[in-house]
């Protein structure tokens, strides 16, 4: 059997269960002693992830914005194209005018499947770009777009108190899902759009000089300045809702009163649209921007947040002394505890994901991470997540891998305004992260 260093002995195995067995099967040479241990060092840190795509994602667009007590500020808006229904003419039959024409309201609505802080009011605005949205391009959580400084939300009509927990109203009928329903500007949306009349702008969507290319998509966005620690959401919107749309009411003037009907016309949201969300993140004066800061605090606690925030990083230092051991690893596990309470409104993601990078730093799969038992989803009796490493450590203890520190990830990271806040190997708390590591010697 080959020499296991000293230390690696006292860090590593320093707490051993000991297991014998197949005795009545095996001669005493070719015995295997199982041990187990749960005392490996690990160095936990985070550090800034790095942006990620958000365009025509198979998930909601995320809008709103909050204040939380580790992580700072989070603002999310959406860009989106609207699409005409039909080529349309405003103009009532047989005139060229608009002049009997009244415009009753103009209502965004946006469909809504769920949120993710606390629910209050917010100051939403609307913006029209200025600039081209592709839907071949690829836009990321820190692409912006220019847009007019015309704020497009109704007067006075910005601070909306959205509940994405009961069905809404769209088009005055209750339907079937939470709606957020933004009144927009007669004057600055309507009208503009209904002077196109007779012009090829409202002949079509796609052709040169039609709807896109005159009226190049909007800005959904909030304006919170005054938000406190622990105020505010992040509404999912779901943009590929049949009730997201833009919807105008208005009413022909001519002829009887008895004749004045309302009429609507509706602009669509849908899979036809360039969309895609982008998020700012402010870590000024907060607890997580003082771990960016000095790594060694992330072995007290360390922080994962979605949508390009921070991601953690776990790296066991001493893992390398193995390779050319006698030693078969039989199962590593990894269990890192979270800290989470009843009421907290910012509850940790649903599942996790660990990756591994190469010496250019591009980033990988674990090879356990396509086996049924991998784990990485949430535990919410036990406070922790649990991943089924022992593939990686393997391969590690093997030469065929590089020791290099694992990054701990939100699942749909691009979709999700989930954070974590996690308890680090020196954390003054009882649970602190450890690799159980169930190993033979041979």
């Amino acid at each position: 059997m080959k020499f296991i260093p000293l230390l690696l002995i006292t860090i590593l195995f320093s707490c051993r269960k000991t297991n014998d067995f197949g005795l009545e099967v095996q001669p005493n040479q070719d015995l295997l002693s199982v041990n187990q241990t749960d005392s490996t060092s690990i160095i936990t840190y985070s550090v800034l992830e790095d942006s990620l795509k958000t365009d025509e994602l198979s998930g909601p667009n995320l809008l709103g914005s909050y204040t939380d007590p580790y992580f700072g500020s989070l603002n999310s808006s959406v860009y989106t194209q609207i699409r005409l229904e039909s080529s349309y003419d405003f103009r009532p039959s047989g005139t060229l005018t608009l002049d009997s024409l009244i415009v009753d309201s103009v209502i965004l609505y946006l469909a809504m499947d769920g949120y993710y802080g606390n629910l209050g009011s917010q100051t939403f605005e609307v913006f029209q770009l200025s600039e081209d949205l592709h839907l071949d391009s690829s836009y990321y959580t820190n692409s912006t777009l220019s847009a007019n400084l015309i704020n497009l939300v109704a007067s006075s009509n910005g601070e909306i108190n959205p509940n994405p927990q009961v069905p809404g109203y769209v088009k005055g009928e209750l339907v079937n899902e939470a709606i957020l329903r933004i009144p927009l500007s007669i004057t600055d949306f309507a009208i503009p759009i209904m002077e196109q009349s007779g012009t090829t702008s409202l002949d079509g969507n796609d052709g040169d000089d039609q709807f896109i290319d005159w009226f190049k998509g909007l800005l959904i966005t909030t304006n919170n300045t005054s938000q406190s620690i622990n105020q505010g959401a992040i509404y999912y919107t779901d943009l590929l809702s049949e009730f997201s749309k833009i919807t105008l009411f208005y009413r022909d003037t001519s002829g009887t009163a008895a004749d004045h009907d309302t009429l609507s016309f509706d602009f669509n949201l849908n899979a036809n649209c360039a969309r895609f969300h982008n998020s700012t993140i402010d870590y000024t004066s907060s607890v997580v921007e003082s771990t960016l800061n000095d790594s060694t605090l992330g072995q007290d606690l360390f922080y994962v947040q979605s949508l390009g925030g921070c991601k953690g990083k776990i790296h066991f230092p001493y893992l390398d002394q193995l390779i050319d051991s006698s030693i078969i690893i039989n199962k590593a596990e990894l269990v890192l505890p979270f800290q989470f309470y009843l009421l907290d409104a910012y509850d940790p993601a649903s599942s996790l994901i660990l990756t591994t990078e190469n010496s250019n730093g591009d980033a990988s799969f674990l090879p356990d991470f396509f086996e049924s038992n991998h784990g990485g989803s949430i535990d919410l009796i036990n406070k922790n997540y649990r991943f089924n490493i022992t593939r990686y450590i393997n391969e590690i203890i093997a030469g065929e891998t590089s020791n290099y520190p694992l990054s701990l990830i939100t699942s749909g990271s691009g979709v999700s305004a989930n954070r974590g806040v996690f308890n680090g190997f020196n954390s003054t708390k009882k649970d602190k992260p450890k690799l159980i590591l169930t190993y033979s010697n041979y």
